[in-house]
């Protein structure tokens, strides 16, 4: 597995270099995806034939046709994994991605934004017809987004991609659960696991949302009966995991399940399970939210970088709370102040 990094967003070119062994605190897991900004009208969606406010998957032909109809204004990689590890890496950490993008202009795009934030993207980009993966997001003057998204090349990632020694370095990784809906997620996944383990390394897995976890309900209990150290997950994701009428209910399955993890809820803070102890975080006080787009994204950053630190759960706990914080006040996924100086400021380092 070499890593790549683009020696120029605008041409398009992917620089292989040796890859170097010494170790990573955090390798993240998942789509990479190019989020694709533009701005329209109502009109202009009824004309598309697209429901606003919906998130609609579509093929090749029709993105490229939707994106010939609109005027990008703005391209920057996204993707769950990768937020959560745009966030370890603005902690401080030595951060790592594993995706597959194609090379073409996008793929170019992803990797060029994760290189300017000194994150490692492994792996060979796709060769063939397939591009990109891209979330395509029309943004009305109400601030609605209606999200069109093409898995694209991201689909096509495969236990080739892996680098036993690099993973066996590696104190945190971090997959999203989105990475089971690849033909080959679920076995590249485990593959990953064992390496990472046989390294004394921590393996942190995300729901991702309610229905990712209906989609892959076997596949996720088979994760979290030996191959997961902790479960990331909001509370209506973890319902739909553990069930049970109250999140007492669902932390109740996971200690019978001996299952460690953190339940988010939003402005009523978070919940720690591990070793059968239970940590309460508060939430950080934001007055006026603008986007809690990112926030378990950003949560997950914080929270991995005190496991990879060997914080207490408390530290780690109110790291997350404080990346959370940040990710909120502004739009978009990614942090826009540097998160080690917040946490520093905040007495956590």
């Amino acid at each position: 597995m070499t890593p790549i990094r683009a020696s120029c967003i605008d041409k398009c070119q992917y620089e292989a270099s040796s890859l170097s062994h010494e170790q990573i605190d955090t390798i993240g897991i998942g789509a990479a995806l190019v989020d694709v900004f533009a701005d329209v009208t109502d009109a202009d969606l009824d004309r598309l034939s697209l429901p606003k406010g919906a998130m609609t998957l579509i093929d090749t032909e029709a993105s490229k046709a939707l994106l010939d109809q609109i005027n990008v204004h703005t391209s920057t990689a996204g993707g769950s994994a990768a937020n959560t590890i745009a966030g370890t890496a603005s902690l401080g950490m030595s951060s790592g991605f594993i995706g597959k993008v194609a090379n073409d202009p996008f793929g170019d795009v992803f990797a060029g934004d994760l290189s300017e934030m000194n994150i490692q993207l492994f792996g060979q980009p796709l060769n063939n017809e397939t591009p990109t993966g891209k979330c395509i997001v029309l943004i009305t003057p109400d601030a609605e987004r209606t999200m069109n998204t093409l898995i694209g090349a991201a689909a096509f990632i495969t236990p080739e991609d892996l680098d036993e020694n690099l993973l066996k370095q590696t104190k945190v990784f971090f997959a999203e659960g989105y990475l089971f809906d690849s033909p080959q997620g679920a076995e590249t996944f485990f593959k990953a696991c064992d390496m990472v383990h046989s390294g004394g390394g921590k393996v942190a897995l995300s729901l991702s949302d309610s229905f990712c976890v209906e989609r892959h309900l076997d596949t996720f209990n088979k994760a979290l009966a030996g191959s997961v150290d902790m479960v990331m997950s909001n509370d209506a994701e973890a319902k739909a995991m553990f069930g049970g009428a109250s999140i007492q209910d669902r932390i109740a399955a996971m200690q019978q399940k001996n299952i460690n993890g953190v339940i988010t809820r939003s402005a009523d803070g978070a919940v720690i399970v591990m070793s059968n102890e239970v940590t309460e975080i508060a939430a950080e006080t934001v007055d006026q939210p603008v986007d809690l787009t990112g926030a378990g994204d950003q949560f997950a950053a914080g929270f991995l970088s005190g496991v990879a630190l060997g914080k207490t759960m408390e530290n780690a706990g109110r790291r997350g709370a404080v990346s959370a914080a940040e990710v909120i006040k502004h739009v978009g996924p990614r942090p826009q102040v540097n998160l080690q100086e917040l946490i520093a400021s905040a007495g956590l380092a």
